[in-house]
């Protein structure tokens, strides 16, 4: 079986809608390996029977994929793995009208994934790193662009985000630690004229 493809692009709503749940993330993450839902459930500490309609969802909208089988005591146990590696949302759909709720938990969800492992990384952070440390690395800004700036500014982020991507293919097969990027960059709310 191939292996997961380096990146899958999500292109319309309903996939969009199957992603943003808390539980189907922990899914994904847990299959970046191939594993049952048996283990899963395990995993999660929940009971492997209010797993299955997650499952389903998932692999009906081709996110995850039966990739072997287990035979124990005559009972056939399914083996899953991601398709993709990485999901990304298509950024035109970012201007489409997800319903509200639907924003709000998959914006929710991939963040809150972001702080748990961010989290982790800081606490087992090597305390001997360079000073600024290479990783964990976390950096907040506010600025103001002009128009051309805001171009040049978007330009340079996503070529940032192709050449990881292209390092993440080059890279897939060797032994390396994995590192995480989580780009968020936005428009404030307006100020309030006084």
């Amino acid at each position: 079986m191939d292996e997961p493809k380096a990146e899958q692009w999500l292109e319309d709503v309903e996939t969009i809608k199957v992603v943003a749940d808390k539980r189907r993330l922990a899914i994904l993450r847990l299959m970046q390996e191939r594993t049952t839902v048996k283990a899963i459930a395990a995993e999660m500490d929940i009971p492997a029977s209010k797993l299955y309609y997650h499952v389903n969802m998932l692999e009906k909208h081709e996110l995850i994929r039966v990739v072997d089988h287990n035979i124990e005591a005559g009972i056939v146990e399914k083996i899953y793995q991601v398709t993709a590696r990485q999901l990304k949302i298509v950024n035109p759909l970012l201007r489409t009208d997800l319903p509200d709720d639907t924003a709000d938990l998959l914006f929710h969800s991939m963040l809150e994934e972001t702080t748990q492992d961010f989290r982790q990384a800081y606490a087992t952070r090597d305390k001997d790193e360079a000073v600024p440390p290479r990783h964990p690395f976390l950096s907040k800004k506010a600025f103001r662009l002009t128009d051309e700036q805001l171009s040049y500014m978007h330009g340079k982020l996503v070529a940032l985000i192709e050449e990881v991507t292209e390092l993440g293919e080059r890279n897939e097969e060797i032994e390396a630690p994995l590192y995480d990027l989580t780009v968020v960059f936005f428009k404030q709310k307006p100020e309030d004229k006084k």
